[in-house]
């Protein structure tokens, strides 16, 4: 964990995580032919990961987590990842819909030298919210598995 001041003076911290595993990968991908009716002779189905490597930024507050997400809109050209695409959790009409969780999570294009590409995930997450996810993740685990198994 890394505390990390920006020019604005709000105080948030980056929290990198592992490369999601090849089994996560893959139930994702099962899933997501479970999902996809019909022909499905376009993308491959994992062009939907869109978070094989992540990243939290742990803020204090609302304002601190607008600071972030406009800074990484901002800063294309400084840091070299396009957002392109943006999940507001806040934006959900019911506590269903995400268990009650709540972030921000935008994704990433890092194109680096010889056009190599990756996409990425960066949650942005409020301290509070954050700490209560912690303790939630274990449920969550056991709500997505396909099987026993990947409960770990």
């Amino acid at each position: 964990q890394e505390a990390v001041q920006d020019r604005f003076g709000a105080r948030f911290a980056v929290l990198p995580a592992p490369v999601k595993g090849k089994a996560r990968m893959r139930d994702k991908v099962t899933s997501y032919a479970a999902d996809t009716p019909g022909d499905k002779s376009g993308l491959p189905l994992t062009a939907n990961i869109l978070d094989p490597v992540r990243a939290t930024v742990v803020c204090n507050g609302p304002e601190e987590m607008v600071t972030v997400a406009r800074w990484l809109v901002a800063a294309e050209e400084e840091n070299g990842l396009r957002v392109v695409r943006v999940k507001n959790k806040f934006a959900f009409a019911s506590a269903s819909d995400s268990d009650g969780y709540r972030d921000l999570m935008m994704c990433v294009l890092y194109t680096g030298t010889r056009s190599l590409s990756i996409i990425g995930e960066i949650q942005i997450h409020d301290r509070r919210l954050h700490d209560l996810k912690l303790k939630m993740h274990k449920l969550y685990k056991v709500k997505r598995a396909t099987m026993a198994s990947n409960i770990v």
